[in-house]
Order: C-alpha cells, then sequence, then structure tokens
C-alpha cells in the first residue's frame, strides 16, 4: 500500500432522480470526497487507514411547491484513522434527509457532522423563513459518533443511533444549534468538553437536539433527561441564546437572554444539562 497521503476523488454524484442508489467502499491511506444530490439510498461504508472522508448529501424538493430548491443538506467530515459507516436516505418529496452515521477510531480520528434546514422548502407551503443548523464533532483516541439526523416538514432532530450506543465519546465532543428567521438570530445552543481523559454526551432516550419551523432550538426534543460525564481533567463549556425566550438549566428568561457557562473541571464532571432558545 502507497504510503503516501494520495488526493481521491472517489465519487461525485450530481443524481437527478429521487430512485437512484449509490454504494460506495472507501479504504486505505487516502482522501475521499463524495458529494450526492437527491440519492434515495446512499451507502458509504469507509476503513481509512490514514486520511480524510467528506460525504454531502442534498435533499431538493421534487414538488410543485419549490421544485429544485433545496430542503436539508448533511454533510460528515472525518480524519485520521477511523472506519464506520454513513447511510442517507431522502424523507419525503420536499427536500427532507434521512441520514445515519456510525464511526469509531482505531487510532485518532476527528469526526464532524453538519447539517443545514430551510423550512420554507422542506414544510411545503409554509413561509415562516426559518432556517437551522446543527453541528455536532468528538475528537480523540478512542473517538466515536453514533448519530441520525432527521429532516421533517416542520421539525428537524437529531437522536442516538442505535441508543445503546454513545452519541458522541472524545477528548473533544460538542453541539451546536442555531435557528433564524428572515436572517434574524432567534435561538444559539452550544455544549462542549475537552479533557485529558475523555467525555460522553447521551440522552435517556433516542432523541436529542432539535429546531423548529417556529424559529426555536432545543436540547430536549422527544423529552427526557440529556446527560453530560467526563473522565480527567478540562473544560465544559455552555453558552444559551434566546431572542424571544431562553431556558438555561431550569432558569426561565421569559424576554429572552443570554447565558455562558464556563467550568474547569479536575478528576471529571457529570450531570445533566436542559436549554431551549427562541
Amino acid at each position: 500500500m502507497n504510503k503516501l497521503k494520495t488526493k481521491l476523488l472517489l465519487a461525485t454524484f450530481l443524481v437527478a432522480i429521487a430512485i437512484a442508489i449509490c454504494t460506495v467502499n472507501a479504504k486505505a491511506q487516502t482522501d475521499v470526497d463524495i458529494n450526492a444530490t437527491n440519492a434515495s439510498n446512499l451507502t458509504v461504508t469507509f476503513d481509512i487507514e490514514s486520511g480524510t472522508l467528506t460525504v454531502i448529501h442534498t435533499g431538493k424538493d421534487t414538488t410543485f411547491w419549490h421544485p429544485g430548491q433545496i430542503g436539508e443538506v448533511n454533510q460528515f467530515d472525518a480524519a485520521g484513522d477511523f472506519e464506520g459507516t454513513y447511510i442517507g436516505q431522502t424523507s419525503g418529496p420536499y427536500g427532507g434527509l434521512f441520514s445515519r452515521v456510525n464511526a469509531e477510531s482505531d487510532s485518532w480520528a476527528s469526526f464532524w457532522a453538519q447539517d443545514w434546514q430551510h423550512f420554507n422548502v422542506l414544510s411545503g407551503n409554509h413561509i415562516y423563513n426559518t432556517d437551522g443548523y446543527f453541528a455536532a464533532w468528538a475528537s480523540g483516541d478512542p473517538a466515536e459518533m453514533n448519530m441520525k439526523f432527521v429532516g421533517s416538514m416542520y421539525v428537524w432532530s437529531e437522536a442516538t443511533n442505535p441508543y445503546y450506543e454513545p452519541c458522541l465519546l472524545g477528548s473533544s465532543i460538542g453541539k451546536h444549534a442555531v435557528v433564524t428567521q428572515s436572517g434574524v438570530l432567534e435561538g444559539d445552543l452550544l455544549l462542549a468538553v475537552s479533557t485529558t481523559g475523555f467525555a460522553t454526551l447521551q440522552n435517556s432516550n433516542i432523541w436529542g437536539w432539535g429546531i423548529s419551523e417556529g424559529g426555536s432550538a432545543y436540547t430536549n426534543y422527544g423529552g427526557g433527561t440529556r446527560s453530560v460525564s467526563a473522565t480527567g481533567n478540562g473544560i465544559y463549556q455552555q453558552n444559551g441564546y434566546g431572542k424571544d425566550h431562553l431556558r438555561f438549566n431550569g432558569l426561565e428568561f421569559p424576554s429572552g437572554g443570554y447565558v455562558s457557562l464556563t467550568g474547569y473541571f479536575i478528576g471529571g464532571i457529570s450531570g445533566t444539562y436542559d436549554m431551549e432558545g427562541d
């Protein structure tokens, strides 16, 4: 095997019809870029010893409401020594996606998932001019990401997939959700942990964070609790912003507000958190 890292444009898929099916196997020491549009079934199985992987899946409206316009984009980036599977599907005719990623490091690796939602398109005929953004990341040795991202007409959400695996695991992990209406920031939530040990984010049920077409971002879609834990020494960061309303770890800001919490821990940390901004 050539030990020089090479640049390989493995595939660029511009699939115009929703019945398209694409299966890709990525292996060895390489950099891989995959770009798919409206692929009803996109499966990428990867085992990369030293390199990078980028998968971009785009959903477009196939109805008369917003023909050809983008409803959702899901992107997964990885670097280092890692293996796993990315599966993407279209979710309905309005440009929504159903994306799943299960990735783990063989030594050091970093994983980064992002999702963009355009609810004018996703909803069919609702015009609230709401756009959402979500990111999740995990890096370290070991590192894991086990998540799914579900776009629907009025609510977008992420979840642990499967529920019994760690949602995120690594020495640096985090989640970030942003929602805007007509370009105005409505809610902005962030939680991040960096430690000399390893940290995890978990949900008491399968669902995690969510974004709604009404202009809300929240950490507790589907109810239950959200927990964070870490070993070692490190930094805990939690930020919450709501233009008209903010809930932050049980505190209510009925007219909006912003909270930034930074904690420095020795010997680990554990507990629950709860945020909503709109």
